[in-house]
């Protein structure tokens, strides 16, 4: 991604070179967006494997993983007292497939932006409650729980801010509510201890940084980046209040046909049967956790896909565990009454996405900015390889409905998925940085090189953010040639510009350059890679002119 993770990646970038670790800087200015979590574990992953776009995404690769991993251990320990250990396994490890085969993993997990950060120390946080709630007369996972619970709300408060307190905390407070658990989570001595514990791990920062940037760090950070974000539309990013239910079915694809009979079977939990001694207070937490989540985030004005990313474990687990429950009673292992329905849709949706699949090469020939892409895509044979593994799927996929075993649908989107994860997105990586980026890079690392003292560097139109990485300096972005006009009457620092300049570098899209209207022989043409332009250019031939009072009119 050339814009958010271009931009993430660099500020942890900025962090190594300069051995801040307590100021992010992006494009030579504070940058107080987001807390400094993600960026030490980027600036941590750069000094120990070099820098490198590998480097920069194992961080969030890795926090992605863990999930995964303790998502079968949860289930595992979740396990009923008596059940065989195959079974166990079986769905913990149906549990884990799930969540690691979502596009939301799939795409978050390698994308090396602050929502995985922030997602995965949520889950992990709200897991370790889990593990305290499993057993109250267990010390050990008591213990073992409220530790993690600490130190995950603390490295989510480190990743994104309150919210990442607030979550865990308004769930937990559900579950508490509902389930009227409060006497043991309100002791003052292990309360205190996770207090302590907690400040230890996410206070340190904030203060560190207010004590060096002060109000200009409160303002940025609490002001604009929290408050502002739920209360006002940031960045153009507005939706309806439901704008997230699409969004929910889309990341949990191919398992989202199976959510709402997931739900309905764990909505009797939190009203009617939560307070059972014998039912399992797992359903109704992760029903909590997933309405509460996507609710929190349907309320604030600024929406983004990736936000209902820490629901996501939550929605996956109930999934899971509609094929496997945990309660022994007989109603909850009868086959729901809209399953063949679901499982016909299931089936429909890996027909449709197999179609969709032969016909990307053509779809994405489309794209005048990389016109040789559709090419390399269908020599690869990779949408060929994804058409035939989803229709494959869907093909197993009938042949169990037609059979009556629809309780194993799960096989075939399990396995078929995740041979799409090793087959197709794996070598898709490399194939897109091949095709679309790795021209872009050679440009804006020739820009790097090619620059002259005092010289700005000005990216013109597309926000190509990435060019700070790869260039290695800093750049002015401009939307158009009229930007250049206003931004120098207001100011010419504005644009970099320093009393010793004679030329600017500009990089950007052919017709945006063209918006210049600057003779042929007045440009320096230093590279040139699709429809991507690096331009040296006087000052002189930039300068606005100014109009001539004289001039008469038309």
């Amino acid at each position: 991604m050339d814009k958010t993770e271009a931009l993430f990646v660099e500020v942890g970038h900025q962090m190594l070179l300069r051995n801040d670790w307590v100021t992010p800087w992006w494009n030579d200015s504070t940058f107080f967006d987001y807390p400094v979590w993600g960026y030490w574990m980027v600036a941590l992953s750069f000094r120990l494997f070099g820098v490198s776009e590998a480097a920069a995404r194992l961080p969030v690769a890795v926090a992605a993983s863990a999930v995964v991993l303790a998502t079968f251990g949860l289930l595992l320990l979740w396990a009923p007292a008596g059940e065989s250990r195959l079974k166990a396994v079986a769905r913990a490890g149906l549990a884990a497939g799930v969540l690691a085969t979502t596009p939301a993993w799939i795409g978050w997990g390698r994308t090396s932006t602050t929502d995985m950060f922030l997602s995965s120390a949520i889950t992990l946080a709200l897991f370790s409650y889990l593990v305290a709630e499993r057993d109250p007369s267990n010390r050990r996972l008591i213990a073992m729980g409220r530790v993690g619970m600490a130190c995950f709300a603390g490295i989510a408060v480190l990743a994104k801010g309150p919210v990442g307190l607030l979550l865990p905390a308004i769930v937990i407070g559900a579950d508490l509510l509902v389930r009227g658990h409060w006497s043991r989570w309100l002791r003052p001595f292990p309360l205190a201890a996770m207090t302590l514990l907690f400040c230890g791990i996410a206070l340190p920062w904030y203060a560190a940084a207010t004590a060096v940037h002060g109000q200009a760090f409160l303002g940025g950070f609490l002001g604009f980046s929290n408050l502002e974000r739920f209360t006002s539309v940031l960045y153009d990013h507005p939706g309806p209040p439901w704008f997230y239910l699409p969004w929910l079915l889309l990341l949990l694809l191919p398992w989202s046909p199976f959510l709402p009979q997931a739900i309905a079977r764990a909505a009797p939990w939190p009203l009617a049967r939560a307070r059972q001694a014998d039912a399992p207070a797992l359903p109704a937490i992760l029903l909590l956790w997933l309405v509460l989540i996507v609710a929190f985030f349907s309320a604030a004005a600024t929406k983004l896909p990736g936000y209902i990313l820490p629901a996501i474990p939550a929605a996956s687990l109930l999934v899971a565990l509609l094929w496997h429950p945990l309660s022994t009673d007989r109603r909850d292992r009868q086959a729901p009454p809209t399953w063949a329905f679901a499982s016909w849709l299931n089936i429909a949706l890996l027909a449709g996405g197999s179609a969709a699949a032969a016909l990307a090469p053509s779809w994405v020939s489309r794209d005048p900015a990389f016109p040789q892409f559709a090419a390399a895509l269908s020599a690869s044979g990779l949408p060929q390889l994804l058409a035939v593994l989803l229709g494959l799927a869907a093909l197993v996929g009938l042949a169990l409905m037609l059979g009556r075993r629809n309780d194993w649908i799960w096989l075939p989107n399990l396995a078929g998925f995740l041979a799409v994860l090793f087959g197709v997105v794996a070598p898709l990586g490399p194939l897109l940085d091949r095709e679309r980026q790795l021209p872009l890079r050679e440009l804006q690392q020739l820009a790097g090189s090619q620059s002259r003292p005092d010289e700005p560097l000005w990216v013109v139109g597309t926000m190509r953010y990435s060019t700070l990485f790869y260039g290695g300096r800093s750049a002015v972005f401009l939307g158009d040639a009229s930007d250049v006009k206003d931004l120098w009457k207001q100011d010419p620092s504005l644009l970099a510009i320093q009393p010793a300049s004679v030329s600017a570098l500009l990089l950007g899209d052919r017709h945006k350059l063209d918006g210049f209207a600057l003779p042929a022989d007045r440009i320096e043409r230093l590279g040139q890679r699709g429809v991507q332009e690096l331009w040296r250019v006087s000052l002189d031939e930039l300068r606005p002119r100014k109009r001539s009072r004289n001039r008469k009119a038309s």
